[in-house]
């Protein structure tokens, strides 16, 4: 697939990314909810493991995308997380600031995963459960989906607040559309990890900020 003007692939990220995870979470939860049907807590946590995995799938293509993109303007991933260790202290003080709201929305996350019935209990996990909710998912989320819309689509669409409400907004509809407060949480994520990223120029605060606030939002009894 070949794209040749990045506003174009912009488009394509934003509006592609939400249609895709919603509609794969609406086929795959769908069958749970048919009246004929008596699901139990296990068909529950093996459709969670299926969506987890296609999303995963679903930010790996659209990372693909991107390199593809960057190759084409003589850039890297390299350039787009933008890393610099003699920032660090800069880092830091943008990441306190930022750390108060990004707890709180990640209270309200995990509020809202609960009240859709959506809980991930340590205790009732088996060892490839725990892999994928407590390592793979919180590490690729904060890597992929920080470099996907702020470190790539963030800076690549004109106007500052153009760009947050842009980006956050299909970052809050990637994360699901059947719950609204999770939307909301997921929104304000959004908009502190872009400012964050517009006042360091890089991704790196924000994938600390994102790991930690889905690592909390695991924990039961967080939320």
């Amino acid at each position: 697939m070949k794209i040749s003007h990045p506003g174009r692939l912009i488009a394509i990220l934003l509006i592609s990314l939400p249609l895709l995870s919603n509609a794969i979470s609406l086929i795959i939860f769908a069958p749970l909810f048919d009246s004929d049907r008596t699901s139990i807590q296990v068909d529950f946590r093996s459709a969670s493991i299926w969506i987890g995995i296609s999303v995963l799938v679903i930010e790996l293509g659209a990372l693909l995308l991107i390199v593809s993109a960057l190759r084409r303007e003589n850039q890297s991933l390299k350039d787009v997380i933008n890393f610099k260790g003699e920032k660090l202290h800069g880092y830091l003080l943008v990441g306190i600031m930022a750390l108060l709201p990004t707890l709180f929305a990640g209270w309200l996350y995990s509020r809202g995963q609960a009240q859709a019935g959506v809980e991930i209990n340590l205790l009732q996990l088996g060892w490839g459960e725990i892999g994928l909710w407590y390592v793979l998912t919180p590490v690729s989320s904060a890597l992929l989906e920080e470099t996907i819309w702020r470190g790539y689509a963030l800076p690549r669409l004109a106007g500052i607040w153009r760009g947050f409400l842009f980006t956050s907004l299909s970052f809050a509809l990637f994360h699901g559309i059947f719950n609204p407060l999770a939307v909301i949480a997921a929104f304000v994520q959004g908009l502190v990890w872009g400012w964050v990223y517009q006042r360091t120029g890089s991704t790196a605060p924000g994938m600390a900020l994102h790991f930690l606030s889905r690592y909390l939002a695991l924990i039961p009894g967080f939320g």
